[in-house]
């Protein structure tokens, strides 16, 4: 079973993780609000990129960049 990994860093220094079925990835797409895809997406977390590799079978890797309480953090998704 295909798995999504979501990690959290600060500074280089990976703070969280944690990992979810990537079952999750079609959920979450069909749940969430236009305007949060939208916003993930202008982000650099392509949802249905990592759909598209799921289907087919290959691993995939996006992260991208926020602002949490003035801390700049770097938040990486993978697809294995």
């Amino acid at each position: 079973m295909a798995r999504l990994t979501i990690e959290k860093f600060i500074d280089g220094k990976r703070e969280t993780a944690f990992t979810v079925p990537a079952f999750v990835l079609g959920l979450a797409r069909t749940i969430m609000p236009k305007s949060a895809l939208a916003s993930l997406e202008s982000k650099g977390l392509d949802l249905p990129g990592l759909l598209e590799a799921k289907r087919a079978g290959k691993p995939c890797t996006k992260s991208f960049h926020v602002s949490e309480k003035g801390v700049s953090k770097k938040i990486v998704v993978s697809l294995a």
